[in-house]
Formats: C-alpha cells, structure tokens, sequence
C-alpha cells in the first residue's frame, strides 16, 4: 500500500490535534501495518511480536503528544520511520542484544545501518556550509532553501542536517527497499550528491 497524499497526512495529524479519535483509528489502519513492514524490513531477524509491539507504542506515545511532530520539518510517514527504527533499536539496546553478541561486518543487514565515509563526509559537508558559508540564522537558510527542493529532497535535506546517515532510512523514502543494499547505497549517494550541487548553488546567490 503507497503512502497517502502529503495533504491527507497534514490533515490527519491536526484532526488528531484536535483529539479526534476516528482520525487516530484512521491513521492506524493505515499506518501500523506499513511500520510493521518497514520494520521487518531492516530487523528481519528480530522476533515479530516485538517489531509489532515498538509501532502500537510509538502510534501510542504520537497519540498521546501529537504536538511533539512538527509537520513543518518532515512528512508524518518519514517522522514515525524514523521514530520506530529509533525506538527498535533501543529496544533492543534494553534486552542487551547489542551488547552481549558479536554481528558479521559482512551481514547486509547490519552494513546498512552503519555509516559509510562518503555519507559521514556529505553530512559534514552540509552542516559546514550552512554553519559558516553566511552569518544568517540557519532556520532562515534552510526556509529558504527549501523554496529550491522538490519535497522528497526537502525530506532528505532534513534527515541529513539531523544528522541521519542510515542508508535505510533514505532508501525507505525514495521507494528503493526493493533493492540489494549495495544498489540503495548507489542511489542514496546519488540522491545526497544531487542535494548538496542545490545547496552549493544556493550559498553562490546569498
């Protein structure tokens, strides 16, 4: 099941604001059985009850604090990716999974969820040029330059100033899961490139 419009997101998420309960049920129709996937997904060797259990908490906890998203820096679907992966994995960081056992360095699985150099030098790359290339406030260059972006880059350039390296994550929202993880890589690494020749061209017209 795709992903409903970014209007219908934007929506939902002030319905739920303003308590409505039918929005919440309606969002978790559609939502909770995409995180389960998505979990699944990234965590395919991870008891399922569990994967299950970390979405009806996070949809729970965003119910119970929806003001704690800001629709204005992410999608609402990007944002509970990104929450639930989050909370998986101190999940698992609780049961000690982490820490008590060895992962092969050539698992898929797990090369994906480290950094590689090229990403950790795009992020720092980026955060560099909006912190010292002008003396504006970073809140008004990244408004402005995301009047530049097409909303899918928006959602990237917001990942990457958070900081987000997981090649996951970025290739969950560019539809590539259906990919082997050297081939997301190849993509994601596209996408950044494309991303930081905008920013570039940007800091030339300041």
């Amino acid at each position: 099941m795709s992903e409903p419009s970014v209007v219908w997101q934007v929506d939902q998420h002030q319905r739920i604001l303003r308590r409505d309960v039918t929005a919440f049920a309606e969002l978790c129709e559609i939502l909770l059985p995409q995180l389960v996937t998505f979990l699944q997904t990234i965590f395919p060797a991870h008891d399922s009850h569990l994967r299950e259990q970390v979405v009806i908490d996070c949809l729970l906890d965003y119910q119970a604090r929806p003001q704690q998203y800001n629709p204005g820096k992410l999608a609402l679907w990007p944002f509970f990716r990104m929450a639930v992966r989050r909370d998986m994995l101190n999940m698992l960081d609780k049961q000690g999974r982490y820490g008590h056992r060895l992962y092969p360095i050539d698992d898929p699985h797990i090369v994906s969820q480290l950094p590689s150099v090229e990403d950790v030098q795009e992020d720092m790359a980026l955060d560099d040029w909006l912190q010292g290339h002008t003396e504006r406030p970073r809140e008004e260059i990244v408004a402005a330059l995301q009047a530049e972006l097409e909303p899918l880059d928006q959602q990237m350039l917001w990942l990457m100033l958070d900081g987000v390296r997981e090649t996951t994550i970025y290739a969950a929202m560019m539809d590539l899961t259906h990919l082997d993880v050297a081939s997301q890589r190849r993509e994601v690494k596209k996408a950044k490139d494309r991303i930081l020749k905008k920013v570039q061209r940007f800091g030339q017209n300041l």
